[in-house]
């Protein structure tokens, strides 16, 4: 991994940094204030002109004492080439400290989550956007099947930017005028905290390539989950493959929430319904709030097959402002047996999910869930 570092920041996309915050012993969360004239200092990018590609910048925002919430962003891609395609080959992004994960995506599909919906807002460098807050940006259905472009979950306090170069002659692509979406998600409550304000940058960098190969990516959940009292040490896992082609794995990282305690991800041949050998294996996380971002790879998967990940939790008490009772009410099955299922708020569900990037781009998208 590729890392800048410039006082303090924030990330986005890509890749982007986390300050995520300990588990705590009781309900109370951080003054969003707290700490400002201790020395904090905010991230710095410069804003990139249209000879070296484009920048995103959310404004600053307060996330309140017990507050979480996540904010969608949009964007159209400016054109920069004369109506051709972008080829985007670098990656800076900085994330100010709280963030529990921050993605982009190529918006698709419209269903309730809809940029027209959203409110006008400055998103740095000339670009303007529209913003929707909380409600359906809450709800995974309305992007199930959208791209992933990047993501990033390092938001620490003391490494806020990372630097990704793509392998020479591998880039993104992306339309002028196609949508993207930008979304943050902050929490400042008892497992994680929001020492400052929220705040999320990326660069996108032109390739100066000729003709790269088209990156790829992958976004893949485990939605049938259950961390239960009376079975507090459960294991999940999923597969995903990819079509009939040779394809390298250049990055990838693993996100759950706090009961979550090991990640792994493998190469797979497709068809083996055992956990692969351990030589398969490529990533291996046991943070749940610092995730680390692979970004130097260089995995050839299987042809024919795909990846495999796994995810092994460990329960614990709920935190008190949720309780068994929020649990137990949230439980699709109805167990009754303090059990965390699938979601997106840190406090009361967990998740599963892979992100990986890998070219050549395969023809269609994909998406496991």
């Amino acid at each position: 991994m590729r890392r800048i570092t410039a006082g303090l920041a924030i990330s986005l996309a890509l890749l982007a940094p986390t300050l995520l915050v300990a588990c705590g012993d009781d309900d109370a969360p951080a003054d969003a204030d707290a700490g400002i004239d201790a020395g904090y200092q905010p991230w710095e990018l410069d804003l990139l002109d249209g000879e070296q590609g484009f920048s995103l910048r959310t404004p600053e925002f307060d996330v309140a004492a017990g507050a979480e919430l996540q904010d969608c962003y949009f964007v159209e891609v400016p054109d920069l080439d004369g109506g051709n395609d972008l080829w985007i080959d670098r990656a800076v992004t900085a994330i100010n400290p709280g963030s529990h994960h921050t993605n982009v995506f190529h918006v698709g599909e419209i269903r309730d989550l809809d940029p027209a919906d959203g409110t006008a807002i400055d998103l740095g460098g000339g670009l303007q956007g529209t913003f929707i807050s909380e409600g359906e940006c809450w709800k995974s259905p309305n992007w199930a099947g959208w791209p992933i472009v990047a993501n990033s979950q390092n938001s620490s306090i003391d490494d806020p930017l990372t630097d990704w170069q793509l392998p020479d002659n591998v880039a993104m692509r992306f339309a002028p005028g196609e949508m993207l979406m930008l979304q943050v998600h902050y929490v400042n409550a008892t497992t994680q905290t929001t020492p400052f304000r929220g705040k999320v940058g990326v660069n996108f960098y032109r390739s100066g390539d000729v003709a790269p190969m088209e990156l790829g990516t992958l976004f893949a959940t485990q939605q049938s989950i259950r961390i239960c009292e009376s079975a507090p040490e459960p294991s999940y896992h999923g597969t995903c493959a990819l079509p009939a082609g040779d394809f390298t794995v250049v990055a990838a990282n693993g996100h759950f929430p706090s009961r979550g305690k090991k990640f792994s991800i493998f190469a797979w041949d497709g068809v083996s319904i055992d956990e692969p050998l351990a030589a398969a294996q490529f990533y291996e996380s046991d943070a749940w709030d610092e995730p680390p971002m692979e970004l130097d790879l260089d995995v050839a998967l299987p042809e024919n097959g795909g990846i495999w990940w796994t995810c092994d939790y460990q329960w614990q008490e709920p935190i008190a402002s949720v309780g068994c009772d929020t649990l137990n009410a949230n439980d699709p099955q109805g167990a009754g047996d303090c059990c965390y299922t699938f979601g997106g708020k840190v406090e009361q569900n967990e998740h599963c999910n892979v992100f990986m990037y890998y070219y050549p781009k395969a023809v269609g998208n994909i998406t496991c869930n």
